[in-house]
């Protein structure tokens, strides 16, 4: 048998400082970028040789990229239209896709996926939704799909936001307990979940279920977690901090003419689109707007950037400014950045489709005194904190004190006590 393992495709996807101008009227710039990977990757499947063709395909969460947490937006129409060519390439080449929901791409106050409708369209796609495992924890009853024709059984574990879990905690650690104990030994069995064991989104005991496979989602980051469990990462460049990491897909060829079925995973990578530039630069308090300037001119120059702008082959570049700096420094920040986006994004001067510049934050030892504690007294830029706190609290929030029958005189010497904590 094999399977394809492929996860956060995040369609629909929007970096925010990008180029204003948007691609034939339809969709933004980079937006292509994550419908592009995903387009690659079904042709790709569906252009194997007979032999070569996965089984099913499976794919661990966030396919797309809203809504998520309280961005309700649904996906962008051209998310959903290629969301539904492709399902239907997969459907006339006779592949079965099963998809569960991750933390993007769900709708958190309906009881409805966005990818609902392809389940009623295409009789090859799968769901798992949000509110399936919320009421499998509930009900203690198991969440999975068995596939006959292929002796294969799916256990779901789609994502579940870490504010649920109090309310559901003591039943959430039974439920994984019976997920891993509705193993089929007569059935190959993969388990899908969408989460990380860091963030409390995926319980460390579902990892240790017997299952065949593990297909894991959340991480960007393609890669083992043990022997049989892999995160099989994102199609696209998500964030910057993602520079470094391969992306791809998992191919998963599974030999069951064994007792124990014998797992081989062929990682598949996808090729970027784009060259990604992150540099750092560091700044002196004497600088002025040129020298800035300057210095990250020729980061682009060093990166071969200093071309005509060329939407197909534009970089996607971050700029981190490091060093120390105040109001007092001879160079505004301000000035810089809009200088800066004005020549990266909203002219042909340089061959870059989104431009970040992270910069440091203001001080002033001239204004913010140091406040210090020892064992008598606390030197702070107002004589009486509790006093003052207390007094700001009363006449601009009296309605929210009564609504919330919070008590003026405790938050005052809580205010003051985690003054002095600092």
């Amino acid at each position: 048998m094999r399977i394809i393992h492929i996860s956060d495709t995040h369609l629909g996807k929007r970096p925010k400082r990008t180029r204003a101008s948007i691609i034939n009227q339809e969709i933004k710039p980079l937006e292509d970028d994550f419908y592009n990977s995903w387009r690659l990757f079904i042709d790709k499947i569906i252009n194997l040789d007979k032999d070569e063709k996965p089984d099913i395909i499976i794919h661990s969460g966030d396919f797309f990229d809203t809504p998520s947490g309280t961005d309700s937006s649904p996906p962008p129409e051209f998310a959903r239209k290629v969301a539904a060519e492709t399902f239907k390439k997969l459907y006339q080449n006779n592949i079965p896709i099963v998809i569960i929901d991750g933390n993007h791409g769900r709708y958190m106050q309906y009881r409805i996926s966005p990818l609902t409708e392809y389940t009623i369209l295409f009789d090859n796609v799968y769901l798992f939704t949000y509110f399936d495992i919320r009421d499998s924890i509930r009900n203690q009853q198991p969440l999975f799909k068995d596939f006959s024709n292929l002796n294969l059984r799916i256990h779901a574990h789609p994502s579940i936001e870490s504010n649920d879990l109090p309310q559901l905690l003591s039943k959430y650690e039974d439920w994984i307990s019976l997920q891993n104990n509705n193993i089929d030994p007569n059935m190959i069995n993969v388990g899908l979940a969408h989460g990380m064991i860091e963030n409390h989104t995926l319980h460390s005991n579902f990892l240790m279920g017997n299952y065949d496979y593990i297909a894991l989602g959340d991480n960007h980051k393609m890669q083992q977690v043990n022997d049989n469990a892999w995160y099989a990462g994102s199609t696209e460049l998500w964030s910057f901090s993602e520079e470094s990491y391969q992306k791809g897909y998992l191919m998963i060829d599974i030999d069951n003419s064994f007792s124990k079925p014998k797992i081989r995973v062929i990682p598949k990578l996808l090729p970027q689109q784009r060259k990604i530039v992150k540099d750092d630069i560091e700044i002196f308090s004497d600088d002025t707007n040129f020298m800035v300037i300057d210095r990250i001119k020729n980061v682009f120059e060093k990166n071969g950037l200093n071309t005509h702008y060329n939407y197909q082959t534009a970089a996607r570049v971050k700029i981190t400014i490091k060093g120390n700096r105040s109001y007092g420094s001879f160079f505004n920040i301000n000035e810089i950045s809009s200088y800066l986006n004005r020549i990266t994004l909203n002219s042909n001067e340089y061959n870059i489709v989104e431009f970040i510049l992270e910069t440091p934050k203001y001080y002033d030892n001239n204004i913010i005194k140091q406040i210090k504690q020892d064992n008598i007294f606390i030197e702070y830029l107002i004589e009486d904190p509790e006093k003052e706190f207390k007094k700001y609290i009363t006449s601009t929030r009296k309605d929210d004190l009564k609504r919330h029958n919070l008590d003026a005189d405790m938050l005052g010497k809580l205010f003051f006590e985690s003054l002095k904590n600092q």
